[in-house]
């Protein structure tokens, strides 16, 4: 490696140890190698599933396999995810304050939203999106 080519491998390194950088896994790091990021956690059901709800029968609502589930930070989307087979997602967001979105698989695509503040510590939600059952 050339002089030139040296030093400008060094000055790049330097740069990024003297700013906040993003690594690949989307955390955001401070001087000191600080993470900045938080976990955006929970569950997608859908409700109702039975077709007429009666007081002495229960209908609790059913997990969604396959949900899309996008972190908004205005109109950008800052993470998505898939849900698992039990509705469980997980997403890891830098630091501030997002819309968490779930949107409904199969013939009746409903949506279900709801702000949270992401920060150091884990957050749990669980968003219930609409069967289309009435």
């Amino acid at each position: 490696m050339s002089g030139v080519a040296r030093f400008a491998v060094t000055l790049l390194a330097a740069a990024a140890l003297l700013c906040g950088c993003t690594t690949s896994s989307g955390q955001v790091t401070d001087r000191s190698g600080t993470d900045h990021s938080g976990l955006v956690g929970g569950y997608v059901l859908t409700a109702p599933v039975c077709p007429v709800e009666r007081i002495d029968q229960e209908c609790p609502p059913r997990p969604v396999s396959g949900a899309r589930v996008v972190a908004l930070d205005g109109d950008a989307v800052r993470g998505s995810t898939i849900t698992d087979n039990d509705g469980a997602f997980q997403l890891t967001l830098p630091d501030g304050r997002y819309l968490i979105k779930a949107t409904n698989v199969g013939g009746y695509a409903s949506t279900a939203t709801q702000e949270v503040a992401v920060s150091d510590a884990p957050r749990h939600i669980t968003l219930v999106v609409d069967s289309g059952i009435r």
